[in-house]
């Protein structure tokens, strides 16, 4: 019995001493969060979204992004992709020398009506995460409100014909009996 009892209370020790023992830590991959990029990054960009607001079909919707290099060293733009193929992009090709500004012209094809957001992602030599960049906006017809303020006024001149049509005074039937007698 001594000598089961031993036994356990060895191996509960020993489960004890090994279960402290430190587990291999696991390595954290840092997400690229979407805010805060450009703080992370090697150029800094004066704004990061361009809102066109509402404009007519046809008009000239590009715009310009300004960011600084905010090293000491020159800095190169690898890549600048836009998300299809209604944006395009002009970047400088060249490196920017430190401290020093550049810009990004974007232009999106104003001949699709209705609502857009597109995303132009700008890549850097030595960083790891794009910066994402975007522009939104509406498009609409130039003759929009004339479309939108012809049904209504159909509609208001069927109003003033249903009430020429309806009688003044409704006649019940016990009224017409009573004319009848």
């Amino acid at each position: 019995m001594k000598k089961i009892f031993f036994v356990l209370a060895i191996m509960l020790i020993a489960g004890i001493a090994f279960s402290q023992e430190n587990a291999p830590k696991k390595e954290k991959k840092e997400k690229a969060p979407v805010e805060n990029v450009e703080k992370r990054s090697s150029i800094l960009f004066d704004k990061l979204v361009h809102d066109f607001g509402t404009m007519e079909k046809g008009s000239d919707a590009s715009c310009v992004f300004t960011f600084k290099n905010v090293t000491k060293k020159p800095v190169t733009l690898t890549n600048v992709k836009t998300s299809c193929g209604c944006t395009a992009a002009d970047w400088p090709k060249e490196p920017i020398a430190k401290k020093k500004k550049g810009s990004i012209k974007v232009k999106y094809d104003s001949n699709r009506i209705g609502k857009f957001t597109k995303t132009i992602k700008v890549f850097i030599e030595g960083d790891e995460y794009p910066i994402q960049l975007e522009i939104k906006g509406t498009i609409v017809s130039p003759n929009a409100n004339d479309v939108k303020a012809a049904p209504a006024e159909k509609k208001i001149d069927q109003e003033k014909k249903n009430e020429v049509a309806k009688p003044e005074k409704e006649v019940k039937r016990e009224e017409v009996k009573q004319v009848k007698k």
